[in-house]
């Protein structure tokens, strides 16, 4: 998968500024004019892209006068948390950090699952009509959705970065230095839920944007360490722009992926009769 004239070692991808990173960056800006240039609303657009991902139930989900955002509300706020935490790891420079978190921060992360996992379980018994505890809302579902998109940051970035760096000091660091800084960009999580909540009309381009932004990286991060272990490129990168070119294919994999899945559903509520949740 080399682009003629630039040289590499066997088994390492190509870090020429002008070679695939570009090609990187002109993927998703291209992904992103074709995207806002096809005919249709931001809102039925974004909404069919992502009909795959999420059951966009119309109960379910916020709105921003007559418009709404392409995931449900648990949805926005896995993905958006997952969209957080990763601008967060970018910030602070922990591209390359790939060792086990402490004991603490380790149980930390897995304890702010249980709220999703105990607020849907609530949700669905009402959906299904049986005794629930209490009133199902909006912004429960958003904040405990963004706790979830906390920890599968927290995956993602480790399974890059123990799949792709070269191990070195920077990749025996763990992505979190203790549980007290999870929990203040925990507190940063909740102030993006009352964004999400509260802000009104200006914030749901923007955020519309970050979720299918977030969404791509999401499926993309996934596949990554895939295609580097295929092509027995793993551990090799000792810098974030050597991983352009297997980044440039996840991505590619990734937008086809998502269009498949929402294709496939798109087809199978037509052989069944169900109305999609997609305004035109």
């Amino acid at each position: 998968m080399a682009v003629a004239g630039t040289r590499r070692t066997q088994g390492q991808w190509p870090t020429v500024l002008l070679g695939w990173p570009a090609v990187f960056v002109a993927l998703c800006l291209l992904a992103f004019a074709l995207f806002t240039l096809a005919p249709g609303t931001v809102e039925g657009k974004s909404l069919a892209v992502l009909h795959g991902l999420c059951a966009q139930e119309p109960t379910h989900s916020y709105y921003y006068g007559e418009a709404r955002l392409p995931f449900d509300a648990r949805m926005t706020g896995i993905y958006s948390g997952f969209a957080l935490v990763g601008v967060y790891f970018a910030l602070r420079g922990r591209w390359r950090h790939a060792a086990v978190p402490d004991v603490k921060t380790i149980l930390l992360l897995a304890f702010l699952i249980l709220p999703l996992a105990a607020d849907g379980t609530n949700s669905f018994l009402k959906d299904i009509q049986l005794p629930y505890l209490y009133e199902p809302q909006n912004a429960l579902r958003t904040w405990t959705g963004l706790m979830v998109g906390m920890s599968l940051a927290t995956f993602v970035w480790m399974l890059l970065g123990q799949t792709a760096f070269r191990p070195s000091d920077a990749s025996r660091r763990p992505l979190w230095r203790g549980p007290l800084e999870l929990l203040g960009v925990l507190v940063l999580c909740s102030l993006l839920a009352a964004l999400v909540g509260y802000a009104g009309l200006p914030v749901r381009l923007p955020l519309t944007y970050l979720l299918m932004a977030s969404a791509v990286a999401v499926v993309a991060g996934l596949l990554l360490p895939f295609i580097l272990l295929v092509t027995r490129s793993e551990q090799r990168a000792t810098s974030a722009l050597e991983l352009a070119q297997p980044a440039t294919f996840a991505v590619v994999i990734a937008l086809a992926f998502i269009g498949l899945l929402a294709g496939s559903r798109f087809f199978l509520e037509l052989v069944v009769g169900v109305q999609a949740n997609t305004p035109a």
